[in-house]
């Protein structure tokens, strides 16, 4: 069994038993090799350089010479670029290898063609492509854009590989956070037992929130939570042992190298603990934006300077671990009363005792540079995953503004025929300055109708991006705001998305750049 006969099992499967299933008889039957490659592109990780899309779409005007209208209109229709060429390029004679292990081969020939220039790449994809049959050339393609969408999610696939290993679910969990490894061997490593080198070492499910909703009240009573802030960092587990101190982030990734401050703050902790917490920047007396704690991710080096202009700290909620002892089945309130004996600052705790006071601490919640807070029940256990009735978020109304739609880009997939993506402004001065992107908030009428707008009052073409007549005012929601060097408008904004169309007002009625300059200002 290889990728395509997986491929093609799943796309008949109705449900998440016989995916699970199929995906469970993929591993066990196999080439390793073809597995691991497979596994590592469900998770979402890349195994591949990726081919662009510019690229692809030159071969579809290749194949239509002249009329490259037939290709957008058929990519239109299909909704995806992948099954487009799959269904222009390939040979409909021809059957699938169902057996044979393709990935390993398929990964030579896409690192070949990236050793030419691009003329020679296009000629060899679309070559070669010809040469197999409708699944193949969507496999492949898929595989080499990155873009392997099954209804195949990270749970499903570690379900699976419990089966076949006989292995507990939540150790597969740990074993597999961060990178995928690829290997001949790594099915094997997967069913060994658990040593207590291992047990110590690795990082623990992180335990997710639910949104808060009015109805948890009549579930509860305000005395049997426990309300903290909702910190605007990075979730993050502090691993410490004798012999190492890790920070291991809910994104599955290690990223002890980047944060030296609090490896370093932590040395005084004691061994065999596992501490739940949020990575900010400090700045004086307040906390840092978001903006500001990215300017520490993924850096190769970490300068004095760097620590110095963007220090970071650990702000810990709770204790997962305690001199080897997991504490995850015991009570938060047990869990906290370990965590302040600890010799760190942890998220303060907040008093509540009606109803009433939950809604003024979420309100002043930006007044201590938190975006929220956190509903907790004293009595609850610690589980990986987001489960019902343990932990609540009640986040900060977002900050909104109206602004000016000046350019209009075509969407991707089932939105590649209609303009889905805007650049919206605001007036500084008498000139419009972009102030964000946006690219979902708008039903599917109100869609067609804005796009044929622009088709209508389109200014100038700049490639696939459409200048439009300034008329057309949309009211936007951000979570956060901050300054920006990277942004001619000097602003940054986070998660931005619009919340409606404002019919009801002109240009002149959009707020300016002033108006958030005022917004920023109120938070620094």
């Amino acid at each position: 069994m290889n990728i395509i006969a997986l491929f093609q099992a799943l796309d008949v499967s109705q449900g998440i038993r016989s995916k699970r299933d199929a995906c469970a008889e993929f591993i066990a039957s196999a080439d390793p090799l073809e597995s691991a490659y497979t596994i590592k592109m469900l998770r979402g990780e890349k195994i591949a350089e990726r081919i662009p899309s510019r690229l692809l779409k030159h071969i579809a005007y290749r194949h239509f010479t002249n009329h490259d209208w037939i290709f957008d209109e058929c990519y239109g229709a299909v909704g995806d670029l992948s099954e487009t060429l799959a269904i222009l390029c390939s040979d409909d004679h021809r059957e699938p290898d169902l057996h044979s292990p393709v990935i390993m081969s398929w990964l030579k020939r896409i690192k070949s063609m990236h050793n030419g220039n691009e003329d020679d790449f296009v000629t060899a994809l679309y070559d070669f492509l010809r040469t197999l049959s409708r699944d193949e050339s969507f496999l492949f393609l898929k595989l080499s854009t990155g873009g392997f969408r099954v209804g195949v999610s990270r749970n499903l696939i570690h379900d699976a590989i419990s089966m076949v290993t006989g292995i507990d679910r939540s150790v597969i969990d740990e074993r597999l956070m961060g990178t995928f490894h690829i290997d001949a061997d790594w099915l094997d490593r997967l069913s060994r037992p658990v040593s207590s080198e291992e047990e110590n070492t690795r990082p623990l499910p992180f335990l997710l929130a639910q949104p808060w909703t009015d109805g948890v009240h009549e579930l509860t009573e305000p005395s049997d939570l426990q309300i903290e802030y909702k910190w605007d960092g990075i979730r993050c587990q502090l691993i410490k042992t004798d012999q190492l101190i890790r920070l291991w982030s809910r994104g599955d990734q290690d990223i002890t190298e980047q944060f030296p401050d609090i490896t370093n703050s932590a040395a005084h902790l004691p061994s065999n603990l596992i501490l739940d917490g949020e990575i900010l920047i400090q700045r004086g007396d307040k906390l840092g934006t978001f903006q500001d704690l990215q300017t520490r991710l993924n850096r190769s080096r970490i300068t004095k300077t760097l620590l110095q202009s963007h220090p970071a700290i650990f702000r810990p909620y709770d204790c997962l671990r305690y001199s080897g002892e997991d504490l995850r089945m015991r009570p938060l309130h047990f869990r906290r009363s370990v965590l302040e004996t600890l010799p760190i600052e942890a998220s303060p705790v907040l008093s509540v005792t009606h109803w009433e006071q939950l809604n003024g601490l979420r309100f002043n919640a930006g007044a201590q540079d938190a975006e929220g807070i956190m509903i907790k029940r004293r009595d609850g256990h610690y589980e990986g995953g987001r489960r019902a009735g343990l932990w609540w978020k009640w986040k900060l109304d977002p900050m909104t503004a109206d602004c000016i739609l000046i350019y209009a880009q075509a969407g991707h997939g089932r939105r590649a025929s209609i303009h889905s993506d805007f650049t919206l402004a605001v007036f500084d001065g008498e000139h419009l300055v972009p102030i964000t992107k946006a690219y979902s908030g708008l039903s599917n009428d109100e869609l067609k109708e804005v796009d044929q707008w622009i088709r209508t009052h389109t200014i100038e073409k700049f490639g696939p991006v459409r200048q439009v007549r300034p008329e057309l005012v949309f009211e936007i929601a951000f979570e956060g705001i901050a300054r920006s060097s990277r942004h001619k408008s000097g602003i940054a904004l986070r998660f931005p998305r619009i919340l409606r169309w404002r019919r009801d007002i002109g240009m002149q009625d959009a707020d300016t750049l002033e108006s958030f300059e005022a917004l920023l200002a109120g938070r620094e």
